[in-house]
């Protein structure tokens, strides 16, 4: 569990830096990034703006620059596994690491 925990937090971590250099919003709090506390952390990763339907980090960041979205596809299929291990998902967590599953496996991408 420390394990997976840790994992996430460099993901998200990750996730954070590739949106900021790309210039893409994302929330204050997260801006913070080391400084972001678990509860801030995982409401950020349980929620819409991330894994929601459209206009959602998952559905819209980074389509118009190919080589960051294939980047922030791996993160998220990562996050999303990591996140269903320990069962902490937002409802649409699963579907979008599917679909970005699916789409890495076709050699595709959003």
């Amino acid at each position: 569990m420390v394990e997976t925990s840790e994992q996430i937090r460099n993901d998200f971590l990750e996730l954070m830096s590739l949106l900021e250099s790309q210039k893409y919003p994302i929330p204050d709090y997260a801006r913070l990034l080391d400084d972001v506390d678990d509860a801030k952390l995982w409401d950020y990763l349980t929620s819409n703006s991330l894994w929601g339907g459209m206009g959602s980090v998952a559905d819209q960041a980074l389509l118009e620059i190919p080589q960051a979205r294939k980047e922030l596809e791996e993160i998220l299929i990562r996050l999303g596994r990591s996140q269903a291990s320990i069962g902490r998902l937002n409802v649409r967590t699963n579907m979008w690491v599917s679909v970005f599953e699916h789409l890495r496996a076709s050699n595709q991408h959003l």
